[in-house]
C-alpha cells in the first residue's frame, strides 16, 4: 500500500474547498489529481494545473464556479 504524500493531501483539500464553496453547482464530475508537484483540477472538459497555494488564491478571488475557471485562466501561475 502507498503511503500518500503530501501534494495527495493538498490536492484533497483543493478540492474540499472547491466543492465547499460552490456547493449548489453539479461537482460530481470534478477530479482533483495530485501530480509530481502540481495538482491538476478537471470538469466538463476545461483543466488547469498549479500549486495548491495558487489554486487556494483563484478559489478566494472567484465569485462563481464559472468565474473560478476565468481566474485560474487569467493566473500566470496556473497552466490552463
Amino acid at each position: 500500500m502507498t503511503r500518500p504524500r503530501d501534494i495527495d493531501y493538498a490536492a484533497a483539500a483543493v478540492k474540499k474547498a472547491i466543492v465547499e464553496k460552490f456547493s449548489d453547482d453539479e461537482l460530481q464530475a470534478l477530479q482533483v489529481m495530485a501530480g509530481e508537484r502540481t495538482i491538476y483540477v478537471e470538469h466538463d472538459g476545461r483543466n488547469a494545473e498549479g500549486t495548491r497555494d495558487d489554486l487556494l488564491a483563484a478559489l478566494r478571488k472567484a465569485t462563481s464556479y464559472a468565474d473560478l475557471w476565468e481566474v485560474m485562466a487569467n493566473d500566470d501561475k496556473i497552466v490552463g
